[in-house]
């Protein structure tokens, strides 16, 4: 029988179990019948189409990866076992006259390299076995951990009600057993932490051994040449017996025997690759040190700083949900830590932590803090996951972003063209991640100085958007909106002017009039009407634009301001400053009452109050405006 298959099998149907789907479920989800799948894992060598497929079926999109190589590494194992045809070792023959010496030596070289082969197949088997427990018992752990947390709840709920009646006798019973639960859920932790150690340093001797394996096997073969080898009976490498089992129930005296078992199997993997790496290495395989485990507040406690995991994540997800940045970064910069100190910060969930609090801290105002925390989990990710894996690749897109936004576009700019090579080698160059990475290229390009090169890339990139998403997509119009705005600081107003008159055409249709987006083109297309040589024009445009922003945003929006500013700058270019000095006088009023007297925006709506006031012909009156700003801005 072809014993890697059975190991696969064995891992196959652990999966499965883990899933909780039945095989009639797995039948439509594999495109393989209920028997097909009973026959491969009884044992039969399957398909690598049907491997991948019931991996994807059955394991959690964080463990995916992982299982799917672990999967497929023992699928290679069982398709090329190693040689075990059952015939005898065949004596060693006398030695030939004149060859005694150097014949004894080849057959004494093969029998050693035979006895190490055998040893290290014996290891390898006990390892993988190790493994296997190991993988078992974290999953049992997992359920004994979420089981007690509940419990835990439950009690201290049972423990409040008592401390309300005050009954003194029972509440005494009730503290010790909420004590006792938080103990066991305690020992769960760290038996769970021990597990996922004893199952990471089993993989690693095992990996180690296979390599050692391979080599001892190439030798033998060498050494043997055209004749009979030793090895022809090396022992199969065992299949894992069943791990750790056994229903959880809910009583305490259950739960302790549970853990008692749950420490008696780590006892005895740690004594098994302890033994095997003491025989490769001449040292005992580490022992972790157990984590910090403080007792979870209860929920009724008022103190909710030393909240579990479990609920940091699912506040931090609702914090995201509801874009609060500030409050997603810090939910998700908790989690990160205390994840990190449980699981290390290479495991693969924390990377994906890591991220979301980088990304949320950027959103929350601090690109330069979030630009150093993406350097350092680009580093990690890379090790880990490998540098084509999509995290490493969105990891080092926004640590681009954010060092372009922390003030260095230039830098920033020559990390897009990083990924951007990357990204088209990986994904095509039609991708959509491909073109979102061309669009930050261009826009930090013409951020770095560049504005006539910003407008070159964005041309190309509105056209690859068009033929690719079409016309009224978002990221086209987005990039659309971006090509006019660097085209007219290329020094083409009137070039950019046409292009934002379509895109306004167009946002209107696809966003409606109403759209943040939509209104956002008007007002770029008023300015560059203004800035076009056509201020009268642009006046009238901003007359609407302002009227709109008004009944969309409301008139103390910053937008709105802006509107009104512009729109007060273009009518005394049009030749009317005593309608602009008007305009300018309760925009300031309105300025100062929202934003302050200090804030740059009235300070400027100020400064053109005055030069209006002078330009209408009342030049003592703009001194005296002109005196009392600067006498704000020596205070600012």
């Amino acid at each position: 029988m072809n014993t890697h298959a059975g190991l696969l099998a064995e891992f196959l149907r652990l999966r499965i179990d883990e899933s909780g789907k039945t095989l009639a479920v797995l039948s439509q989800q594999v495109g393989y019948s209920t028997s097909q799948l009973s026959t491969h894992l009884s044992g039969r060598v399957p398909p690598q189409r049907l491997v991948v497929g019931l991996i994807a079926a059955t394991v959690p999109p964080a463990l995916r990866e992982r299982r799917e190589a672990e999967a497929v590494r023992l699928l290679r194992d069982a398709q090329h076992p190693p040689r075990n045809p059952a015939r005898p070792i065949p004596p060693v023959a006398p030695a030939a006259p004149g060859q005694g010496s150097a014949v004894s030596l080849a057959q004494a070289q093969q029998l050693q390299v035979y006895e190490r082969l055998t040893r290290a197949l014996e290891q390898e088997g006990e390892l993988r076995q190790a493994a296997e427990n190991s993988a078992r018992l974290v999953w049992v752990l997992l359920g004994m951990v979420n089981t007690l947390e509940d419990r835990v709840r439950k009690l201290t709920g049972e423990r409040d009600q008592l401390a309300a009646s005050m009954d003194g006798g029972e509440l005494e019973a009730a503290r010790r057993r909420v004590g006792r639960a938080e103990e066991q859920k305690a020992t769960a932790e760290s038996e769970l932490a021990r597990a996922r150690e004893k199952q990471r340093q089993a993989e690693e001797l095992a990996d180690r051994l296979r390599q050692e394996i391979e080599a001892l096997t190439d030798d033998l073969d060498r050494l043997r040449g055209e004749g009979p080898s030793p090895h022809d009976h090396l022992p199969a490498r065992a299949t894992p017996s069943p791990g750790p089992g056994g229903e959880q129930d809910a009583e305490a005296d259950d739960i302790d025997a549970a853990l008692a078992r749950a420490t008696a199997v780590n006892d005895q993997d740690a004594e098994t690759i302890d033994r095997i790496s003491t025989e490769l290495t001449g040292i005992p395989a580490p022992v972790p040190e157990a984590p910090l485990l403080v007792p979870d507040n209860p929920p009724t406690s008022p103190d909710t700083a030393n909240k579990t995991a479990a609920q940091l994540k699912e506040e931090a997800e609702a914090a995201a949900e509801r874009e609060d940045a500030p409050e997603a970064a810090r939910l998700y910069g908790a989690l990160a830590a205390r994840s990190t100190a449980h699981f290390g910060p290479g495991h693969q969930d924390i990377l994906f932590i890591r991220g979301n609090h980088a990304y949320w801290v950027d959103k929350a105002g601090d690109p330069a803090r979030a630009r150093d925390l993406f350097t350092i989990l680009i580093t990690d990710c890379t090790r880990i996951l490998g540098p084509d894996h999509p995290d490493t690749l969105i990891s080092r897109h926004n640590h681009a972003a954010c060092t372009g936004m922390a003030g260095d576009p230039a830098r920033a700019r020559d990390l897009h063209t990083g990924i951007i090579k990357d990204r088209t080698r990986l994904l095509g160059p039609d991708h959509p991640d491909t073109l979102t990475s061309r669009h930050h290229h261009a826009y930090c390009t013409e951020q770095a100085g560049d504005p006539a090169g910003g407008r070159d890339l964005y041309t190309g990139i509105v056209e690859d958007r068009v033929r690719i998403l079409g016309p009224h997509h978002p990221d086209t119009l987005a990039s659309r909106q971006q090509h006019a705005y660097c085209t007219e600081q290329a020094g083409d107003p009137a070039g950019a002017r046409d292009l934002c008159a379509t895109l306004v055409i167009d946002r209107t249709r696809a966003l409606g009039p109403d759209h943040p987006h939509t209104l956002a083109s008007r007002h770029a297309h008023a300015s560059l009407t203004g800035n076009a040589g056509d201020p009268a024009r642009a006046r009238d445009l901003y007359t609407g634009i302002i009227k709109d922003r008004t009944r969309a945003l409301g008139p103390d929006h910053p937008h709105t301001l802006t509107s009104r500013h512009n729109h007060a700058n273009y009518t005394e270019k049009a030749g009317d400053p005593a309608r602009a000095r008007d305009l300018y006088a309760t925009l300031v009023t309105d300025r100062t009452r929202i934003l302050g007297p200090h804030h740059p925006h009235t300070l400027t709506s100020r400064h053109e109050h005055a030069y209006c006031t002078g330009k209408a012909g009342d030049p003592a009156r703009a001194r005296d405006l002109y005196a009392t700003r600067g006498s704000v801005n020596r205070t600012v």
